[in-house]
């Protein structure tokens, strides 16, 4: 090999193939050989080293991410420096030029190195914003699988917000890097114009505006987290999302409604989730022709079969509610733990208390002979139980 080598004739390397050098054109060709061969060996390498620091901070499971996070946005930045370097060798080449102009008794020239300069600094910059951004995703992928290890609702829900600011921040900072050193913009006029132009955009995009600082007062206050039941006026159910412009809410039914920040923010929100106490509300249609001291001893009854439940806790009360057409309501009103302690379920209660005052309500008010109802079917209104009816409040 060594023989070889010093036989070599190397003053042909010095002859041109057209105006270009032999041995610039090998390298421009090895260069980009080497780059196609090596290019995912190297980005890969470059994403171990990454993911090795990245296990000094995380676990290996962290780790792993981190090295399929960037080893793509790492490949084209190193292809483009590497195509780069290899353009660079064809010096006569990049000294063509392309475009020719008189302008003020002067000569404006653009050459091929011009545009190459352009080109891959348009690209570096490009990939090299996208790199941080990957990076920016497995910094705050760490942070919030950390929040979430901890149970820490608060972070769990401003961090994701966080993190899209964060990287609109980047990825500006990189189209004004881009604007300034690839075509030249003026960027602080640029800023000025934006800014004047700005106030325009803000009046056009009110609601989106109003909408997005919404969000942020969402996350600050905390009326509720993600995760907890809320109510808003006819619409309720559990918050999956809290978004810049809206929040999702998914419903008992699986429904998925799509609520405004600004509407969360301005009107009047019930946190199911957060309350001690949910109250229930159970009406008897008691048919008339129950005497008096009956009627009495039949509320008396019904109000101590509710505080026999030891879950049920005050208010309690058993009212003579409204006269019908044919019939008089009695209502209950009782309230239960929330959360229920010791296991029990809260449907469960429910359906003890139903099954008490329909035995009760029996006792008084069905004759020999009823079929089991405390109103026939031909004296039921519309829409009425022929017994009660159970509300949640």
């Amino acid at each position: 090999m060594i023989g070889f080598l010093l036989q070599a004739n190397w003053q042909q390397l010095e002859q041109r193939i057209g105006s270009e050098r032999v041995s610039n054109v090998l390298w421009f060709a090895g260069i980009i050989i080497c780059t196609l061969l090596l290019k995912r060996p190297v980005s890969k390498l470059i994403a171990r080293l990454g993911c090795v620091i990245a296990n000094r901070f995380s676990d290996k499971r962290h780790g792993q991410l981190f090295q399929s996070l960037i080893v793509k946005p790492v490949e084209v930045l190193v292809i483009t420096i590497l195509f780069y370097v290899a353009v660079n060798q064809l010096s006569v080449f990049l000294h063509q030029v392309i475009f020719r102009r008189m302008h003020a008794d002067k000569v404006v020239e653009i050459r091929v190195s011009d545009v190459a300069d352009k080109l891959f600094l348009f690209l570096i910059i490009l990939f090299l914003v996208w790199t941080v951004s990957r990076i920016l995703d497995f910094i705050f992928h760490v942070i919030i699988s950390g929040a979430t290890s901890e149970h820490n609702r608060e972070k769990e829900q401003l961090l994701p917000l966080l993190k899209e600011v964060v990287k609109i921040v980047i990825w500006t900072i990189g189209i004004f890097w881009l604007l300034g050193s690839v075509f030249n913009v003026n960027i602080p006029a640029l800023i000025t114009g934006l800014g004047i132009g700005g106030v325009a955009i803000a009046l056009a995009a009110k609601e989106s505006v109003e909408n997005f600082f919404a969000s942020f007062t969402i996350l600050t206050d905390k009326p509720f987290q993600t995760g907890e039941s809320i109510k808003l006026g006819s619409l309720g159910g559990k918050v999956e999302h809290i978004g810049f412009r809206s929040t999702r809410l998914r419903s008992a039914d699986g429904s998925l409604f799509i609520i405004p920040n600004k509407k969360l923010v301005n009107e009047n929100l019930e946190n199911l989730t957060q309350r001690d106490t949910s109250g229930v509300k159970v009406t008897l249609h008691i048919k008339y022709g129950l005497a008096p001291e009956k009627l009495d001893r039949f509320l008396e009854e019904l109000k101590l079969m509710l505080r026999e439940f030891k879950d049920v806790i005050d208010p309690v009360s058993v009212t003579l509610e409204t006269f019908g057409e044919n019939a008089f309501q009695i209502v209950m009103n009782y309230h239960l733990p929330e959360p229920m302690t010791g296991g029990v379920a809260a449907g469960d209660i429910k359906q003890a208390i139903n099954v008490k005052a329909y035995a009760i309500a029996s006792k008084y008010v069905m004759a020999p002979g009823d079929s089991g109802k405390a109103i026939s079917k031909a004296d039921q209104k519309e829409g009425e139980s022929p017994v009660g009816e159970s509300e949640d409040l």
